[in-house]
């Protein structure tokens, strides 16, 4: 009986037509060999099963092809060497394979016969298969014939991770990458083979297997051997769900469905049923994830978008459920799974945190949502009116690329009769903002405190009220700011420059106020309502506290020494893993220094 060669070997492309999935590469090299720009080096980077040493080995009997006096594009595979190619066994095309052979010493030896003319071809080939196996020794003494070889020599390597590969290396090669080949030509590929082995099978079993081959056509193709091998008269897709083990479309979906109703019971019910078929945990949830994944490109591109790797029968049963998600309610859900899929990995028992992501995803309205949270923290911060919490939702879903529907906005945005008062504070820049749209726009910009009169800007009164300015600051959570500019001595023109004067004992506290510039222009823009531009000077009048700041006396050390061992301020330090910047003594009605801490 003769030995049986596996589909992946007896179907394997022996002409650059013939091979699947990768067009880019073979037009690029049947166009090299035609103008003759045939490079000394290739590089082919891809996943495993895409081709690279399928391609190599046509590359080889395009270049070495007895029956033309020249490389041609399209060999006849019927020569010696063509035959002897395709096999692996010619003398001239030399396969090395870079996991066992890395050493320098085995770099060393194909150097000393790369010298030797080919016995009957025109090229001597190395094909290096996994060459980032190699090791930096054997990189480098391969660098020099790599880049100038004898001109009958030519060098091919392939890799799963050219990441690996040394820079000195991809430098001299022309680079190659492989893609996965999409499930549809996978499909068409088995399709042809069913069809030349005359085995009768199921569309859908096809569909499923050209899925869980996920890019490689190699894994396409031992899968479909492997289920061939079973028996049968006709290969069906419930075979293919019982041999690899994986759930049925209708079991998976109606995990989902339980999970679209907000049923953590019925969701776990169902998982159990997936769980007891003989699916894994790892596999209950790649089938959940890559259902969640249909419905949110139903959601984004369509239900007819190509992107969704679905027969037809599958395909409206997505479409289905995809109108009980909400687009962030899919995309949370993927997150899930794969972030629990992750997470279990190395676990003795991991089925408990499997459950929780489902009671999770289906519990999904009990979860407050992160934007949302940082949305009414930022609102917080600012003095607006905080917006409720949002919570995703897991409802009838609004259309395609709109997080919310109307009715969700609503109970979203703050009431309205929580804003009036904050628009209503200021009618006169209403009224100027209602005449003069740009003035509108640049007030908003501006002035961040809606609802706060801006501070006066006359240069006349400005150095009165720095007290205010300091006080302003403080309340806008900005004392770092308010300590640097504290001691300073403003000078305001009607420009919107102002020049800030330090004494000369000062000067580091200048400096640093100074390095913040961008931040002190910004801050102080938005205080007085209008552009503010600063300039830090140094005053001649050393050691005297700037008039007119309203920052009463200078603190003594002995006082900034007990300030800074009060249990309050300590436990304050230590919350925010900060440090004390400056010591304020405290304005007008208060009765301690005010201590601003980065």
């Amino acid at each position: 009986m003769a030995d049986y060669l596996v589909l992946a070997r007896k179907y394997r492309s022996a002409t650059f037509e013939e091979v699947v999935g990768q067009g880019h590469v073979a037009k690029t090299l049947q166009a090299a060999i035609r103008s003759g720009r045939i490079a000394h080096a290739f590089l082919f980077a891809g996943t495993r099963g895409v081709g690279k040493t399928t391609v190599a080995r046509i590359l080889a009997k395009a270049l070495n092809c007895l029956s033309v006096d020249a490389p041609t594009p399209t060999p006849c595979g019927k020569c010696d060497a063509c035959q002897a190619i395709a096999r692996g066994e010619d003398m001239d095309v030399i396969e090395i394979d870079g996991a066992s052979n890395r050493g320098i010493e085995e770099i060393r030896e194909l150097r000393s016969s790369a010298i030797y003319h080919p016995a009957r071809s025109r090229y001597r080939i190395y094909y290096i298969d996994e060459v980032h196996m190699l090791t930096r020794e054997a990189f480098n003494a391969l660098l020099k014939t790599l880049e100038e070889p004898p001109p009958h020599v030519k060098f091919i390597f392939a890799t799963t991770e050219p990441e690996k590969l040394p820079a000195t290396v991809i430098s001299r090669c022309q680079r190659f990458d492989f893609r996965s080949i999409p499930a549809g030509e996978i499909r068409r590929h088995l399709q042809a083979v069913c069809k030349a082995e005359k085995v009768a099978v199921e569309e859908a079993a096809l569909a499923r297997v050209a899925r869980s081959a996920a890019g490689s056509m190699r894994d396409a193709l031992s899968l479909l051997d492997q289920l061939l091998s079973s028996g049968g008269g006709k290969l069906t897709e419930q075979e293919v769900i019982d041999v690899l083990g994986q759930p049925s479309d209708e079991r998976t979906a109606a995990v989902v469905a339980a999970i679209a109703q907000s049923d953590p019971a019925k969701a776990l019910a169902e998982l159990e049923a997936l769980l007891a078929g003989g699916m894994s945990l790892e596999g209950a949830l790649g089938a959940l994830a890559e259902m969640f994944r249909n419905l949110m490109l139903v959601l984004t591109c369509g239900p007819d978008s190509d992107l969704i790797e679905l027969p037809e029968g599958p395909r409206q049963q997505a479409a289905e459920l995809a109108k009980k998600f909400t687009l962030p309610a899919a995309v949370g859900a993927i997150g899930i799974c794969t972030s629990t899929a992750r997470a279990i990995r190395g676990l003795s028992n991991p089925r408990g945190l499997v459950e929780a992501g489902v009671v999770r995803m289906a519990g999904a309205d009990k979860f407050v949502d992160a934007a949302s949270l940082v949305e009414r923290l930022g609102k917080l911060s600012s003095g607006l009116p905080a917006a409720p919490l949002r919570r995703p939702q897991a409802g009838p879903s609004a259309p395609a690329g709109q997080a919310f529907s109307n009715e969700q906005k609503k109970k979203i945005a703050p009431a309205e009769d929580q804003l009036a008062p904050a628009q209503a504070a200021s009618p006169a820049a209403s009224q100027a903002n209602e005449a003069d749209p740009d003035a509108q726009a640049q007030t908003q910009h501006v002035n961040d405190a809606p609802g706060e009169e801006p501070l006066d800007w006359r240069p006349e009164q400005l150095p009165a009220q720095w007290s205010a300015v300091m006080q302003a600051l403080v309340g806008r959570r900005q004392a770092a700011l308010a300590g640097l500019l504290a001691q300073a001595r403003p000078q305001a023109t009607e420009a919107g420059l102002l020049r800030l004067s330090y004494g000369l004992n000062q000067e580091l506290i200048r400096r640093r106020a100074e390095q913040a510039a961008a931040q002190v222009n910004e801050v102080l823009s938005r205080l007085f309502g209008r552009q503010v531009r600063c300039e830090f000077v140094s005053s001649q009048q050393e050691g005297k506290p700037s008039p007119g700041n309203g920052v009463g006396p200078v603190l003594s050390t002995a006082q900034r020494e007990q300030l800074n061992k009060d249990p309050a301020v300590q436990a304050v330090l230590e919350f925010f893993d900060g440090s004390v910047a400056n010591i304020l003594p405290a304005p007008s009605g208060q009765q301690e220094p005010q201590g601003s801490e980065e």
